[in-house]
């Protein structure tokens, strides 16, 4: 049983920190760019209890995959936060002007 609650707790944590992105907003329309011309179209979506696409109508971003910036991870990290969700408004304003200007 101790071992079990030890493996969920390691589960847990890594959700929150398992690979992401470095958050620095510099690099967010970078990675937009490279998934337009890959074709990994997403939209990053924030909010620990209720999350949402950020910087971009809901509407358009529930049509494609969601991307975790903070998602379901409770944190007092609060520059962290911050970041992800510069990162977010950026990446998915890229990806917002490129499906509307595609449709």
């Amino acid at each position: 049983m101790k071992i079990l609650c030890i493996l969920i707790l390691a589960l847990v944590a890594g959700c929150c920190v398992a690979a992401e992105p470095t958050w620095n907003p510099a690099d967010a329309v970078k990675e937009a760019e490279q998934d337009i011309r890959t074709g990994h179209i997403k939209f990053y979506w924030s909010g620990s209890i209720a999350s949402m696409p950020v910087g971009v109508p809901i509407e358009v971003a529930k049509q494609y995959p969601k991307a975790n910036a903070g998602v379901d991870c409770v944190t007092n990290d609060i520059p962290l936060r911050e970041r992800q969700e510069e990162y977010a408004r950026r990446y998915n304003e890229k990806i917002f002007a490129y499906v509307t200007q595609k449709h």
